[in-house]
């Protein structure tokens, strides 16, 4: 075993070695390396994300609203109020720190200039999304690059990455960098297998560090959500990375002979058995079963669900609108939450919104929805604070006090267990919440703590009382 990890050493060694010497090679032909320009005006006006190039700034309204508070490792961030030549600086950091694909090559007050670091070794580029108040142009000054459309219709979806599932010769060293991957990976029963995750997976989530069983001893890739570090991911020698489906992640692994499985953002509900099923195929047959039982469980419980409020009228379906990082933040047509909303027994009031997850709108365009429920998530526990500031925030803006559902207190917080509930295979459990929560009377028969409590034993092998199942459902600890 000793002398197939020094075997191993010194392959990455070659490849590394062969990275390197590629470089140098194109550099010294003269071929033209691509640069991407941005020019960034306005300022952030509301919390958000800015997304660019495969990597993420997430914006936040104050210090007190930022979830890593003076954690170490600080990811790249911006807040409420942020000029262009700070935002030139955020997007300068995350760049030099996720050491990926890009290098600085110039920039001022206002733009930045970036280049690849090898000629050919990005293909596309998908336009950027800025929080409101920002506005980015951005494009190609050199190479040939195609850019592709960052209104979240872009890249594959769910089922066409299972169509394109592969078998890697059941892998013994496993990468789980994309978020939702510890989860799958455990419930597929490989997480001894696990010599790297992502540092998400446990900052805001105390109850993976109890329910999984090895998740505290794996070494943690910091600032996972900003980019993934290619040299620190590699010094694990994984066999097989489940990575972020960011292009300039995803060209460096195959660049370097190491098979990757990329995540997909959900286009519809049924997608996370589909990827679970992807993650399967690229283990062994035993992970296909455990997937298949899954695939079966989810299956039955969605049916559950829409076999009762199939016969609820469309006038008795209430307007429900699902939050994410803060109250004006939400998910369009592209992402799964209007479908989950509709088969809960509701209308989805942003269903028609041509945008996919994480995506901005206005206090206008909130007013105007008048949602009679509000629903808010992708919070983890540690975090749970800034969540439940969120709701007491929309209780005591005056500009929200005639809103549905605020005079009639419906706001509720999404549980978080081992993972967000609206991302990991939980999300199951996050479809029978919200109909119990919207049609109390016709679920009156849903026990929702059995319902954690079998799911938990279930797939994550962990017995949860009733009372921690309680505790889950409060988002607490």
């Amino acid at each position: 075993m000793k002398g197939m990890r020094g075997i191993k050493s010194r392959r990455k060694g070659l490849i590394l070695l062969c990275l390197m010497m590629t470089g140098l090679i194109f550099g010294g032909c003269g071929k033209e390396k691509a640069e991407y320009e941005m020019k960034i005006s306005g300022e952030v006006k509301e919390p958000g994300v800015l997304t660019f190039l495969g990597m993420d700034v997430n914006a936040y309204q104050d210090q007190a609203g930022n979830p890593c508070g003076d954690c170490t490792m600080q990811p790249t961030h911006l807040f409420v109020g942020d000029q262009p030549d700070r935002i030139v600086i955020a997007i300068r950091d995350a760049v030099e720190r996720a050491d990926d694909l890009w290098a600085v090559k110039e920039y001022d007050e206002d733009s930045i200039v970036l280049i690849e670091k090898t000629e050919g070794s990005v293909k596309e580029c998908e336009a950027p999304t800025t929080p409101a108040g920002v506005k980015i142009q951005a494009r190609v000054l050199k190479g040939d690059l195609a850019v592709v459309s960052g209104d979240g219709q872009s890249g594959a979806d769910a089922q066409e990455l299972e169509n394109t599932a592969e078998e890697f010769g059941d892998p013994q060293r496993i990468a789980a960098v994309y978020g939702p991957s510890y989860e799958a990976l455990t419930v597929l029963g490989v997480e001894d297998r696990i010599v790297v995750r992502a540092d998400v997976q446990t900052d805001d989530f105390p109850w993976a560090e109890k329910v999984f069983k090895r998740i505290t001893e794996v070494p943690a890739l910091d600032n996972v959500h900003t980019a993934v570090n290619f040299e620190e991911l590699m010094n694990y020698d994984p066999q097989i990375v489940f990575a972020f489906p960011r292009t300039n992640e995803l060209t460096q692994m195959e660049k370097a002979g190491i098979p990757a499985v990329a995540g997909a953002s959900a286009k519809k509900p049924q997608d996370v058995k589909v990827q679970l099923m992807k993650y399967a195929k690229a283990l062994n047959q035993e992970a296909v079963e455990r997937a298949e039982a899954y695939g079966k469980y989810f299956d039955e419980k969605f049916q559950y669900v829409t076999d009762i409020t199939g016969k609820i009228k469309e006038e008795d379906r209430p307007r429900v609108y699902y939050a994410g990082v803060d109250v004006l933040t939400t998910y369009g047509k592209y992402s799964d939450i209007p479908e989950l909303i509709r088969a809960a027994g509701g209308k989805p009031v942003s269903g028609n919104l041509k945008a996919g997850s994480r995506t901005q709108i206005d206090k206008e365009q909130f007013l105007e929805w008048n949602p009679e429920y509000i629903f808010i998530d992708h919070g983890g526990m540690n975090d749970g604070k800034n969540v439940e500031e969120i709701r007491e925030d929309i209780y005591k803006d005056k500009n929200y006090k005639n809103i549905e559902a605020v005079k009639n207190k419906n706001i509720y917080l999404s549980p978080s267990g081992v993972f967000y509930w609206d991302m990991g295979l939980q999300k199951i459990l996050l479809l029978m919440n919200v109909a119990r929560i919207l049609h109390p009377e016709e679920f009156s028969q849903l026990d929702m703590e059995y319902e954690v409590m079998d799911f938990y034993e279930r797939f994550y092998d962990y017995p949860l009382t009733r009372e921690e199942a309680g505790k889950i459902l409060q988002r607490e600890f």
